[in-house]
């Protein structure tokens, strides 16, 4: 009986160590849930909206794209996002194609008359474009959003051509909060870039009837609009968009750990 006495002392300690990290460290398998609900629905303005859920179910970040379909990067960086981002805490929010229409066909806006991005808060009985404003806006009012980010291209860079956006962080207004966030933003994104010309900058030019606008100024919640230059390689763009929402991710503590 004495020569079994060490294996039967190794299986107490495996047992000791399964229930320690059990009860001790619960956090380090938190579930991650993925639903689909859609705005329009039933209409040719039917939407898909992701909604990734831990545990926690604070904070709650909503990422837009596709509000113009021929910026592809954002597009491209929140369709991989919502397959392959794992976060342990708080909710995740992405509108892939938000005018999903101009997305399709590939232009900038559809019809080609309306800019989804003039019309917030929307109206429930304008127009098809006005509708779906109207239902994006819904969908900030429903959830207790901490921030809201916009994905966007331009095809020039703000430093070339002022009336363009490219390379830039947007803020709706001069509001310290968002001053000191998307400076945070610009230095992390700067820190990879070696060519000036490239480097990002913070921009406080308001557009009126945008998402963000909307979001800041008519629901009081944080947002922020992210140009990249659809000059540099898509490739790079996407890369681009997909780095910017994860240092917002990380810096809400809401990305998980690879491991």
């Amino acid at each position: 009986m004495t020569k079994n006495r060490p294996l039967v002392h190794f299986f107490k300690l495996i047992f000791i160590v399964s229930i320690l990290l059990l009860f001790c460290f619960p956090q380090t398998t938190l579930l991650q849930t993925t639903s689909v609900e859609y705005i329009c629905a039933g209409t040719d303005y039917e939407t898909p909206v992701y909604i990734i859920k831990t545990n926690y179910k604070e904070p709650t970040i909503m990422i837009v794209a596709g509000t113009h379909g021929n910026e592809k990067a954002g597009i491209k960086a929140a369709e991989y996002l919502k397959d392959n981002l794992r976060i342990e805490r708080g909710t995740l929010i992405i509108i892939p194609k938000a005018n999903i229409l101009a997305c399709e066909e590939n232009v900038r806006c559809f019809p080609p008359e309306i800019n989804l991005n003039r019309v917030y808060p929307g109206n429930p009985q304008g127009n098809s474009v006005e509708k779906l404003s109207y239902e994006i806006f819904s969908l900030m009012k429903k959830y207790d959003i901490a921030l809201l980010v916009d994905l966007h291209e331009s095809i020039e860079f703000y430093r070339k051509n002022p009336k363009n956006y490219g390379q830039t962080v947007v803020i709706d207004s001069s509001d310290d909060y968002l001053f000191k966030l998307s400076s945070f933003l610009v230095e992390e994104m700067n820190k990879s870039i070696i060519e000036d010309g490239n480097k990002y900058q913070v921009l406080g030019k308001p557009v009126k009837g945008s998402t963000a606008y909307s979001a800041h100024h008519q629901l009081g919640i944080p947002a922020l609009t992210f140009e990249t230059c659809r000059k540099l390689p898509l490739s790079f763009r996407i890369e681009e968009q997909i780095k910017f929402v994860k240092i917002i991710l990380s810096k809400w503590n809401m990305l998980a750990v690879q491991r």
